[in-house]
């Protein structure tokens, strides 16, 4: 279907109101920092920072009176230098405004030599070239296979729509809000990292989308895949996999970090070397001992315990634990414990595989605890008798 001529012009349109908005946001960025800096040094806005605060007070201070004015030279001399500076951003606008950031991720990194990444206004991201190949796609967007042009290295590059009300946080460390998911990653690159997370290499903050570049581990597939052309899977390799399972989920709370959606779609696989990679960040959040809104939960429901239905919050620990109990009965039963919501709130008794040792299911049925504060923690799961046997 061919375009027609006005929807051609649409979107010139479109695409110069965008380009326009762009400017203008960061213009007047630029003028609220010019204004700052023009006042005299007392009457800028005080910077919220403990620290700041005690190291201030910590200063003797000359005392003024309140009815003291800058000289009057001065001040002239600030509104010239000001409106002189304005009138050279009006004629260079693309010196103070780029259409697109591009933020390289601190800390260290599978692709150490890859250089920073400094900001730029290339509308697209400029050293990796996407395939055709489509990975996956959800609510959140889209995953491309891409390839970096400078030495060939495969990754999947995520992106996500920027709608009106996509979620965001702030972090600690950094100064503005970001998305959820690009947030909690950052979090996640901090030393020691973890190898069952997914990595994010870089992230590129466009217009319309997000785009995360992200770990392609090859070959690979979801452990839902995995577990389904096994046909179920031995104690041995269950317990490999819950293994680094539960190490991934406890680098994530050491980190501040609770993925909340931890279930077989959102592990991968390496089918070569058997190693996971917890993956999908775009529903967690950081970590609060205060717990969180059972009515704002999002994720997968099949794999939620009973207190989010029931009570009005959750806990970050306790809610991993029963998701990684639900996913160990996947593995080793090929089906999952529940198959609705009102069976995980009725409690109703499990059916098992002949093949699944006392052990296991004795771990399966502490993670599947009703009642959230009889459930093991995460360094209890790790020190069950089931982890004493060999791999």
């Amino acid at each position: 279907m061919r375009p027609t001529s006005e929807s051609v012009s649409n979107e010139t349109e479109a695409a110069a109101w965008l380009d326009n908005i762009s400017f203008c946001s960061g213009f007047c960025e630029w003028i609220d920092e010019e204004l700052i800096d023009s006042l005299p040094a007392d009457s800028q806005p005080p910077v919220e920072s403990k620290r700041a605060s005690e190291a201030v007070s910590a200063q003797p201070c000359a005392e003024k009176s309140p009815t003291e004015i800058p000289p009057r030279g001065n001040r002239r001399s600030r509104i010239h230098a000001f409106f002189k500076r304005a009138w050279k951003a009006v004629k260079n606008p693309f010196l103070r405004c780029r259409r697109t950031r591009v933020e390289s991720v601190p800390g260290p990194s599978e692709l150490q030599n890859m250089p920073d990444t400094e900001p730029t206004s290339a509308p697209d991201l400029p050293d990796w070239r996407p395939t055709t190949n489509l990975i996956g796609t959800g609510s959140y967007g889209q995953v491309f296979k891409a390839v970096r042009k400078s030495d060939g290295r495969e990754v999947a590059i995520k992106r996500t729509q920027k709608w009106s009300n996509y979620c965001s946080l702030q972090i600690p460390g950094c100064s503005r809000r970001l998305a959820t998911e690009v947030g909690l990653m950052l979090m996640l690159r901090r030393p020691p990292v973890c190898p069952y997370i997914i990595e994010m290499y870089e992230w590129f903050d466009q217009p319309l989308v997000f785009s995360l570049v992200l770990e392609f581990p090859q070959p690979c597939v979801s452990l839902r895949e995995f577990i389904t052309d096994s046909s179920g899977l031995s104690d041995a390799v269950a317990r490999g996999f819950m293994r680094q399972l539960v190490l991934a989920v406890q680098h994530c709370i050491n980190h501040g970090v609770f993925h909340n959606d931890v279930h077989a779609d959102n592990v991968l696989v390496n089918t070569d070397t058997l190693e996971l990679k917890l993956i999908d960040f775009g529903s967690g959040h950081l970590l609060d001992s205060a717990g969180y809104d059972s009515l704002k939960y999002i994720g997968a429901f099949l794999f939620c315990p009973p207190e989010v239905f029931s009570k009005p919050k959750y806990y970050a620990v306790q809610k991993n634990v029963w998701a990684l109990g639900v996913t160990l009965f996947m593995m080793v039963n090929t089906k999952l414990p529940f198959c609705n919501v009102k069976q995980i709130l009725d409690a109703c008794p499990y059916t098992w595989k002949a093949d699944v040792s006392s052990a296991c299911s004795d771990l399966i049925y502490q993670c599947l605890e009703r009642r959230p504060a009889k459930r093991p923690t995460l360094e209890q799961i790790l020190q069950h008798q089931w982890f004493e046997s060999q791999l």
